[in-house]
């Protein structure tokens, strides 16, 4: 019996070592691999008070996704508004009012979906950016701001290329800079 064990067991290590020499990320480096770190009885003790929906709405996933909707929202009516105030374009006189009105807001929804979409963008990158950083470096202050600022500003600037993204992540780093020293965080 044991030496039927130790054969099976020969087997298996034999084909994991065939799998490891396949594919390197399933040595025992990464097998063992533990992202979480060790809790202490104090925290263990407050994640049992804690009502699991206070811990997911405070969790930084559901943070940026508030973000991403709440920006989405806000994007459209800044898309309206942004649309309405543009010149109007050459509108012939001699049709009817609805014509006329429909001549002027042809391409609002495209305006409204797309101002939505960047702001969205904006709002998820930056708010789960600014979440990861704050419980990384156990600190709320401005340099979290103005890191995430600058990513928000390079995702938003992506279809810009590198000299694009490096202007949108400048920009937008100053502007986070800005507001968090207005806001006093």
């Amino acid at each position: 019996m044991p030496g039927e064990q130790r054969e099976v067991q020969q087997h298996i290590d034999s084909s994991k070592m065939d799998s490891i020499a396949s594919n390197p990320y399933l040595s025992d480096k990464y097998q063992m691999l533990n992202y979480a770190r060790k809790m202490t009885p104090e925290e263990i003790e407050m994640m049992r008070n804690t009502s699991l929906g206070t811990r997911v709405v405070e969790g930084c996933t559901m943070r940026a996704a508030l973000s991403g909707v709440g920006g989405a929202g806000l994007g459209l009516l800044m898309g309206g508004f942004m649309h309405a105030m543009q010149p109007p374009p050459d509108i012939d006189t001699s049709l009817s009012t609805m014509e006329q009105i429909r001549q002027s807001y042809k391409g609002f929804g495209q305006a409204c979906v797309r101002m939505s979409r960047n702001f969205a963008k904006v709002g998820v990158v930056y708010a789960g950016l600014e979440c990861y950083l704050e419980r990384e470096r156990a600190a709320r202050d401005l340099p979290n701001a103005i890191l995430s600022g600058c990513a928000a500003g390079g995702v938003l600037a992506f279809q810009g290329g590198p000299s694009g993204m490096a202007l949108g992540c400048l920009g937008f780093a100053a502007f986070s800079a800005v507001i968090e020293s207005v806001m006093d965080h």
